[in-house]
């Protein structure tokens, strides 16, 4: 946005917005709206031909009973709240997501963090672990370090995009080349002027 006093952008298309409302009015079966940044006029933004939404929060009414709060993901500056008893339950409702690409847990407790990393690593492609020793230093929830994977199990896609080394996989084909041991060695040996 030019403006600066703009502080959520636009999305990158109509379809895409109205994508998101319909998955708005979706997640409200389960959920009510607990805030809608609707309510604010847009700032240089026409609403009649703007890819504009503004952030929503809600808040399910009950995160044990409902199912599209944890399988229907809308793409767009959206997000639920589901209440949890204690940490087996939070962690419960986490791998209900059927696969995620990030989960982000906040804790002083470094030890109940590691635990908690560990159970929900399995349902999660990253588990962002954040204590008030990096709290001013972490990267964020959706940023990737060139080292990490970037891909959940399931519904998160299966992949390990980005990832350092691993993404270059993307871009090589890999062949099982069998042959005499003299064609080998001449593979070997002409493999040394391909790598310089």
């Amino acid at each position: 946005p030019r403006n600066p006093e703009v502080r959520m952008g636009s999305l990158v298309s109509r379809e895409q917005r109205d994508n998101v409302q319909a998955g708005i009015a979706k997640l409200e079966t389960e959920a009510a709206i607990l805030y809608d940044g609707s309510k604010q006029a847009m700032i240089d933004a026409d609403p009649a031909i703007a890819a504009c939404v503004a952030p929503t929060l809600l808040g399910a009414r009950d995160a044990e009973q409902g199912a599209l709060v944890h399988e229907h993901e809308v793409f767009g500056p959206v997000s639920t709240l589901l209440g949890y008893r204690d940490s087996a339950h939070a962690v419960s409702l986490a791998h209900r997501g059927l696969g995620s690409l990030v989960v982000s847990v906040f804790s002083d407790d470094h030890a109940w963090m590691a635990q908690a990393g560990y159970e929900l690593a399995g349902s999660h492609g990253r588990v962002h672990m954040v204590s008030s020793d990096v709290g001013k230093t972490q990267t964020g929830h959706g940023n990737v370090m060139p080292a990490s994977i970037h891909g959940g199990p399931g519904r998160a896609g299966g992949g390990e995009e980005l990832g350092g080394l691993r993404a270059l996989g993307f871009y090589h084909r890999r062949a099982a080349l069998q042959g005499s041991s003299a064609t080998l060695q001449q593979l070997a040996h002409a493999a040394k002027n391909w790598l310089v």
